[in-house]
């Protein structure tokens, strides 16, 4: 009998596999999940660049959907995962990796770091403030 969290992993494997377009080696379903505030999204990760695959809004939903779910079996720790990055490819590989990054130390477009993980001239690159930079380095050191 599965657990859960299997459960979910082969539903998860599943929905990535059926939404997965023909030209695409890789893809990934890579998101952030606080109490307060969900973002997803799903890439084709075959060529140098990253593009964003367009899918069936209610796909999309049961997507982040289960990640949620996701997220309430993870109950070994109090500060569980709040991103993740979930990997498909064509032979059907699937793969996912989690990272706790407090809310205060994150940032819409950077996923599986914390900004305080930034080099001040990675800034740019994910539109990061340098106000906001610092707080969160002035913060994380204090810790």
């Amino acid at each position: 009998m599965k657990t859960d969290d299997q459960v979910i992993y082969q539903r998860l494997g599943e929905l990535l596999w059926s939404v997965m377009p023909p030209e695409d080696s890789n893809i990934i379903f890579r998101g952030q999940v606080y109490p307060d505030y969900q973002y997803s999204q799903l890439l084709s990760d075959t060529n140098q660049i990253p593009r964003y695959i367009e899918i069936p809004t209610n796909l999309f939903f049961d997507l982040r959907e289960l990640m949620e779910h996701l997220k309430k079996c993870s109950v070994s720790s109090k500060d569980t995962w709040t991103h993740f990055k979930v990997f498909l490819n064509e032979e059907g590989s699937f793969k996912i990796e989690f990272a706790y990054i407090p809310e205060e130390n994150s940032w819409v477009g950077l996923y599986m770091k914390s900004v305080s993980d930034l080099d001040q001239s990675e800034l740019d690159e994910y539109n990061v403030p340098l106000q906001e930079w610092k707080r969160c380095v002035s913060a994380n050191a204090k810790e």
